[in-house]
């Protein structure tokens, strides 16, 4: 089951309550923030585990259907990343029931909080970064500290090697 825990601005943009939840699977958990990046309001998601991150344009006011925006944008950020079909497929199959919930872990809204802010302080002098593709790979491939100080590709990579793995 997918775990998207939404920022209390977050919650109110789409106009919904949250689910109360006891205990989530970090793997299957994103920490879920707006904010405005290039003059467009954006969502940023970041895997709890991981610390991957993917910044999504495009959802609206009241969406009903951000599980599917979201989960449209990582099977194209996992094709990016030559994520081998078998461990996308294995991943996104988990994933086909989902709960919108409140945020509950500062470590992580630090670390979405630091990534939106490398964005917002880089979109004036890095014209590259409009391209989504090359933010998504460039905020990735930042060395975190609750990760160990490594990038959150890899750690992503290596979760989904001893998870699934065995059906490659």
């Amino acid at each position: 089951m997918l775990f998207l825990k939404a920022t209390k601005d977050t919650l109110k943009d789409l106009n919904v309550k949250p689910h109360p939840v006891e205990s989530t699977d970090p793997f299957f958990s994103w920490h879920v923030n707006i904010f405005t990046l290039y003059g467009k309001k954006h969502y940023v998601f970041m895997n709890d585990l991981s610390r991957l991150s993917l910044t999504v344009k495009g959802i609206r006011s009241n969406s009903t259907k951000v599980q599917e925006i979201f989960l449209t944008h990582l099977r194209h950020y996992f094709a990016v990343e030559k994520i081998s079909n078998v461990l996308m497929n294995a991943y996104l199959d988990n994933c086909k029931e989902f709960v919108l919930t409140k945020t509950d872990s500062r470590s992580v809204r630090s670390t979405l909080n630091e990534i939106m802010l490398i964005m917002k302080s880089l979109e004036r002098d890095h014209e590259d970064l409009k391209d989504q593709d090359t933010r998504h790979k460039w905020n990735n491939r930042f060395i975190y500290k609750p990760i160990d100080y490594n990038e959150p590709i890899d750690v992503f990579r290596k979760e989904l090697d001893e998870r699934f793995g065995s059906q490659a």
